[in-house]
């Protein structure tokens, strides 16, 4: 452990008396949210201009016990002894002194030397970007809270499900590890600063997360030997043109790390197992993103499934001028970051998230690529993944000839016309949607047909052979156009329909 690092987890009967102070508090996500009336606590930890002016003032209307311990742990104020002990109760202020949550003030009083804050159901402890009386820990191992809106992201699209073995890679103040206690039997998280492993183990023991194992090491040179039914990981990606900050530089072009990542990963995945990892990276002239990525599987592309799944799409000018207005920096960087793309042949920065699939049976891998609509939540991405593991099963070709197709909801089809010989004819059919993924598909003339066709009543075999009655139609391009409508919900069969759309639930 760092001699810096500011917070003592030497003494572990303290622990269960703040836990339960803090449990019986009303210090929550609620209440802040509420009180500062603010979409997300991620504002309170790092306030700027205006804002913080404006979350100055919230501070200081009403007296309640969680906005007492919110000008605390947040705003990092200094008390007197006196009014921490008549607030907390002599106790709760000695255990918090014995962890390190509570040290002098520069001149008097007593003051916490982190924050601390309740997120998702737990409470987490990370640096101090900021203080009262300055800047806080401005170190190249800084810890970052977890509260912030990538990380939220990133939380909400890892599978919840129960499962044996997880694995949170990259653990930072170990949020997403200790999250996973809540449906996991086994957690491990590993980081590769050890700033941040003291942060993740002080929270390990501050919620009482007795199934997490936290570990300092190199990516998975701590687990050597063991497997998982899932891995979490949010790994630095950020090209080498920002302050170097070990949370977020990803090497020369900002995916090393997750090349690194896929490379090593597949002995690390049980069978069925999958990887849920928030990536960003470039598509390049020649050379998409998501097709780089299986190029770095290797021989185990023919292990693993793998579906990208991008939120945001910029051309790299505009992805540069947001990474700079973050940053506050100079407009001559912009030359930099145009360069840098320039040399890297990039079209376009994608943001998304990755999921590879270990499979658990002997058959044919899938890959795809889906764009998120306005709806996309966790739940369509399980669901497609379900979907297309069932469309690479054994024997599944069968099953989906019996079914009985019939239309989706909420998408549109659009026929572009033309001239031909004097006559207005169709000459492209795409179908559209924005649920569950933002689909264009451009179809062949059957295809529209096909769709225009499936009543429900209908076996998808009886509308092949109309079609093959009609024009050469190999089966399996039936089956694989039908499977692409049906994944992307312009069809629908019995027992495979998505979640809920908007249009459904109104």
């Amino acid at each position: 452990m760092r001699s810096d690092f500011p917070l003592h987890p030497g003494n572990p009967e303290a622990f269960p008396t703040v836990r339960e102070f803090l449990a019986a508090s009303g210090y929550s996500e609620e209440f802040l949210r509420s009180h500062f009336r603010i979409p997300s606590i991620h504002f309170l930890l790092y306030p700027y201009g205006l804002q913080a002016e404006y979350l100055n003032k919230k501070y200081e209307e009403g007296d309640s016990l969680p906005l007492f311990l919110t000008r605390l742990f947040i705003a990092g104020r200094t008390f007197e002894r006196a009014i921490l002990e008549e607030k907390l109760t002599p106790n709760v202020v000695s255990a918090m002194e014995q962890l390190g949550l509570l040290v002098p003030g520069d001149t008097s009083g007593l003051r916490c030397p982190a924050t601390l804050y309740p997120a998702l159901g737990v409470f987490v402890a990370s640096d101090r970007g900021f203080r009262p009386e300055g800047p806080g820990y401005r170190g190249k191992d800084y810890v970052m809270s977890g509260t912030e809106h990538i990380c939220r992201q990133f939380i909400a699209h890892i599978s919840q499900a129960p499962c044996e073995t997880f694995l949170d890679m990259g653990t930072g103040s170990g949020l997403a590890a200790l999250l996973a206690t809540k449906f996991s039997k086994q957690v491990w998280a590993v980081d590769i600063t050890p700033r941040a492993v003291a942060y993740a183990g002080f929270n390990r023991l501050l919620n009482g997360a007795q199934n997490l194992t936290v570990l300092e090491g190199d990516l998975f040179a701590p687990v050597q030997g063991l497997s998982f039914d899932r891995i979490s990981c949010n790994p630095p990606f950020e090209p080498p043109l920002k302050d170097g900050m070990i949370f977020s530089v990803g090497g020369e072009d900002g995916e090393a790390i997750i090349k690194r990542l896929i490379t090593e990963i597949p002995p690390y995945l049980k069978p069925g197992g999958r990887l849920y990892c928030q990536v960003c990276g470039t598509d390049r002239e020649g050379e998409s993103f998501d097709e780089r990525i299986l190029s770095w599987l290797g021989e185990a592309r023919s292990d693993l499934d793998a579906i990208l799944f991008v939120r945001l799409i910029l051309t790299p000018n505009e992805y540069a001028i947001q990474q700079m207005l973050g940053e506050n920096q100079d407009s001559w960087k912009l030359q930099e970051w145009n360069m840098f793309y320039h040399k890297l042949k990039a079209t376009q920065v994608v943001v998304g998230h990755l999921i590879l699939q270990k499979r658990s049976s002997v058959r044919p891998t899938f890959a795809a690529r889906r764009n998120f609509g306005p709806d996309t939540t966790q739940r369509e991405i399980e669901w497609l993944l379900e979907w297309e593991t069932q469309c690479a099963e054994p024997g599944f070709a069968e099953r989906l000839l019996e079914s009985r197709p019939k239309p989706g909801l909420g998408w549109e089809l659009h026929v572009r016309h033309g001239l031909q010989d004097g006559k207005l004819v169709p000459l492209s059919y795409t179908f559209f949607t924005k649920y569950p993924f933002e689909t264009n598909l451009h179809v062949a003339a059957w295809m529209a047909m096909l769709v225009s066709r499936c009543d429900g009543k209908a076996t998808a075999a009886d509308h092949y052979q109309f079609f093959a009655s009609r024009m050469p139609l190999p089966k399996e391009e039936y089956l694989r156009a039908l499977g692409a409508l049906i994944g992307a919900d312009f069809l629908r069969i019995d027992g495979s329909e998505p979640p809920a759309s908007p249009e459904a639930a109104a």
